[in-house]
């Protein structure tokens, strides 16, 4: 039995990195033979391109958008040069690169399945409009299994649903992450795809520790892991949370020029997964809007704050886990408290759950595999 994955396999995002890693390690300890496809659309590979950026934002006459793509430019190259070398040394691609679905179908004869998940795969915005990612190119439908893929959308728009109402049906078993997922299945064809957990709850605490860096921190810190500006300074205002001996440790896009003068402060752009693995393993607390920072926060049971977007589609992944986990009192709200944020989080129970949903997950992906 030899297995193709696809996913967002090689890009310089911790949740996109970990969750390839999950999948294949997952099927490896299974006995399948398996390798992601080197899949690279235009799209895709411009998303990290230092030069792409810059001469996009020209050409907007967004200069100042222009000017912090050049400001920022070496740490991005200094991120994708870590995120390289941990894709080299943990996960399995196809040595040709494949740019389009015409170049993809040569590997109709070379694999037994296909299996496209988890990430944001079917975000039309984020693949590129490429309907590869719906695994267009594979021809046999028996073939074709979907693993815990995510729209990322609240609603597919309707010059959008033709294309996936007729690849979503060609699929033999369809899972996706979200239970907003499964409404957007069922509202296009008609079918109820399961739902599954996404890949990094398929390994254990153990396995994430085993490649997280083994250097430890002695020191006592909050790690915050945002996506939009003030996410954590509202946080911290509101709580009115006691810092005393305690630094934060903020992994951000949106920097400001006093975090850098601030003795409590410590600013990365740039770690590599193994970092960010660590990071999570000894912070005193974790508050994030990523989906997959909570996840490995709740699986390395670390007390943490979950922080929403507002969006539906983009929050859906954090509501659905945490519902589905009973952790719903660890979203931020302006009416959290230090008291809140303290609470024990019955990590035995939360353990148990996550055993019953890997189960059923796994059961699932074998069974896919093996009709």
């Amino acid at each position: 039995m030899k297995i193709a994955l696809l996913t967002f396999h090689n890009a310089a995002n911790y949740g996109a990195a970990l969750q390839a890693f999950a999948l294949q390690k997952a099927l490896d300890e299974k006995g399948y033979e398996n390798v992601y496809i080197n899949y690279q659309n235009e799209h895709r590979i411009n998303s990290y391109s230092v030069s792409y950026l810059v001469l996009s934002a020209v050409k907007k006459f967004d200069l100042k958008g222009a000017i912090r793509y050049l400001a920022g430019s070496p740490f991005l190259l200094q991120r994708k040069t870590r995120f390289n070398k941990f894709y080299k040394k943990n996960l399995r691609s196809t040595k040709r690169i494949y740019n389009n679905s015409s170049e993809a179908k040569a590997l109709n004869d070379q694999y037994n399945k296909f299996i496209v998940g988890s990430d944001q795969v079917w975000n039309w915005s984020n693949n590129g409009g490429d309907d590869s990612y719906l695994l267009s190119f594979v021809e046999d439908k028996n073939k074709k299994i979907s693993y815990s893929s995510s729209f990322g959308v609240a609603e597919i728009t309707d010059d959008l649903k033709a294309i996936y109402q007729a690849q979503l049906s060609q699929f033999s078993h369809l899972a996706v992450r979200e239970q907003h997922g499964i409404e957007i299945v069922n509202g296009l064809i008609g079918r109820s795809p399961l739902l599954v957990l996404d890949p990094v709850f398929l390994l254990s605490k153990e396995q994430w520790l085993n490649i997280a860096d083994p250097v430890r921190f002695h020191d006592r810190f909050i790690f915050s892991y945002t996506n939009k500006p003030n996410q954590l300074e509202r946080f911290l205002s509101t709580t009115n949370l006691d810092l005393k001996g305690t630094y934060l440790y903020k992994l951000s896009r949106n920097i400001k020029i006093n975090d850098f003068l601030e003795k409590n402060v410590k600013v990365k752009y740039t770690m590599s997964p193994s970092k960010f693995l660590s990071v999570v393993r000894d912070a005193k607390l974790v508050v994030s809007a990523s989906f997959h920072c909570v996840s490995l926060a709740i699986i390395l049971n670390k007390p943490f704050v979950a922080i929403l977007t507002g969006n539906r589609g983009k929050d859906e992944r954090l509501t659905n886990i945490l519902s589905l986990l009973d952790l719903n009192n660890r979203i931020y709200s302006e009416n959290m408290t230090e008291a809140d944020i303290n609470e024990p989080i019955d990590y035995d129970r939360v353990n148990n759950k996550i055993q019953e949903l890997k189960s059923s997950s796994l059961d699932y992906l074998l069974k896919a595999i093996e009709s």
